[in-house]
């Protein structure tokens, strides 16, 4: 065991020891959670700079943290199938009245395809206004070995997506076996997931209506479930500031610096596009009729926890009740907007992304872009945008899906995996927005929106009690 290790070990358990003092002292969760995210940037880089890039004195120790950062990942990925499974079940079978789940579901989906597509073209304006130029890109960071068994992997990707075609993309949402979707070993699981959960929802709620006492223990099985399930996340979702200093340390150790600053222009070029369209929303919230800066600040905590965690999907109770207890919208809006958004419509992931490196790999195949590219584009997106799911590592897939669709070529996903995290904080951000853009928006025009508790100033208890007891 060598020395550097064991000082570094000692670094890294004092800094979980400041977070555990932090909680006893009942500092805010976002405050933990920022402080472990600056912390294992500023530590992973500190590393870098001291001991070099993937120095052998420091492979150890990586390997250490891998265990804390990859499993708080591991946590969050075993909770989401479930997770989606019983909120969507429940949201769908608790539904009163006759009509009201034709009045909800479209409209949030249209919600969410609209602001979808007006990201995607963002994302194309950026490249132009920043001037970025894929083959240069590519003949600066475009050599090395990690490059090359990143483009393996996704070339992989592509050739299994290549095989299934556009009407096999579309065919693998719908779920032929249920316990096959349930372990979420396929891309689309979480659609299907959803489709499967509307579907039973759906026919409890026809039961209901005509036989209540039919289905009576079977909707308290459900709803039992669903509080155990959200009782599991809150769990897991305390463990976060712990995942996210390993996961930023990890990130900052195993990425070369330099490589990061030749990517520094695309890097920037994202977080404008990406604050362009937080401003699209802000702005369709006045267009209701509704405060932005009421709309900002009470979806901001929801917001600061998916920018530190990567996982849309992980933050759907604190997104449902934000938008409940918060916003005034009404349960079965919220539910269905927070979980809809999770897998249809991501405005950062499958919206932004995957239309920046679109452009950029016309450019390396000296493809000309006209206006007619584009439309293809953004309709393209649209439809991709359906299954991507709400956790790290989706908006990859939805990259390789929008250029296997428009028969580009992939180099460039591969060279900038390696900077995907300090993107995917920003985009997971915007994804949760836009879902709870969506909420608010369908329960306004539905006009189920409680305009009172949106304007309110205060924060209500149970929300303050659920971000002490994380």
């Amino acid at each position: 065991m060598s020395i550097s290790f064991i000082v570094l070990g000692i670094l890294f358990f004092s800094f979980y020891a400041l977070l555990n003092r932090f909680k006893k002292q009942k500092k805010s969760f976002n405050f933990r959670v920022l402080t472990a995210l600056v912390a294992g940037l500023t530590f992973g880089g500190a590393i870098q700079l001291f001991f070099g890039f993937q120095s052998p004195d420091t492979a150890s120790f990586a390997e250490l943290i891998s265990v804390f950062g990859k499993g708080y990942v591991r946590l969050l990925q075993m909770i989401v199938i479930p997770l989606v499974l019983v909120a969507m079940t429940a949201s769908i079978m608790n539904v009163d009245g006759s009509g009201t789940l034709s009045k909800i579901a479209p409209k949030v989906i249209g919600i969410l395809l609209l602001t979808v597509a007006i990201s995607a073209v963002i994302g194309v304006a950026a490249i132009y206004l920043f001037g970025i130029d894929a083959n240069m890109l590519v003949s600066s960071v475009g050599s090395t070995s990690a490059v090359a068994a990143r483009d393996q992997a996704v070339l992989s990707t592509q050739t299994s997506m290549q095989s299934q075609g556009l009407s096999g993309l579309a065919l693998s949402i719908i779920p032929t076996n249920i316990f096959d979707m349930l372990t979420g070993a396929q891309r689309t699981s979480t659609l299907s997931t959803v489709l499967f959960g509307m579907f039973l929802g759906y026919s409890i709620l026809q039961v209901k209506r005509r036989k209540p006492e039919k289905v009576k223990t079977l909707i308290d099985f459900i709803n039992a479930a669903k509080e155990a399930v959200l009782s599991m996340v809150r769990e897991i979702l305390k463990l976060t500031p712990y995942g996210v200093f390993a996961l930023m340390t990890s990130f900052m150790m195993n990425n070369n610096l330099l490589a990061l600053a030749e990517m520094g222009r695309f890097i920037v070029a994202s977080y404008v596009a990406i604050g362009a369209m937080f401003v699209v929303h802000l702005t369709m919230v006045r267009l209701f009729g509704l405060s932005p800066v009421k709309f900002l600040k009470k979806s901001l905590p929801v917001l600061i926890f998916g920018f530190s965690s990567r996982s849309s999907m992980a933050a759907i109770p604190l997104n449902v009740e934000t938008q409940t207890r918060q916003m005034g919208v009404d349960e079965e809006t919220a539910n269905m907007a927070a979980t809809f958004g999770t897998s249809i419509g991501q405005n950062g992931c499958a919206g932004i992304y995957p239309a920046m490196l679109a452009i950029m790999a016309a450019q390396i195949m000296g493809l000309p872009v006209d206006l007619g590219f584009i439309l293809q584009l953004v309709a393209v997106i649209a439809i991709a945008s359906f299954g991507i799911a709400g956790v790290g590592g989706g908006a990859t897939f939805a990259a390789v899906a929008v250029l296997t669709i428009m028969g580009l070529d992939i180099t460039v996903v591969a060279i900038l995996v390696s900077i995907e995290a300090l993107i995917d904080m920003a985009r997971t951000a915007l994804n949760i927005s836009d879902s709870m853009l969506s909420g608010v928006v369908t329960a306004r025009i539905n006009g189920t929106l409680e305009n009172q508790q949106f304007n309110a100033d205060e924060r209500s208890g149970t929300a303050r009690e659920t971000e002490l007891t994380l």
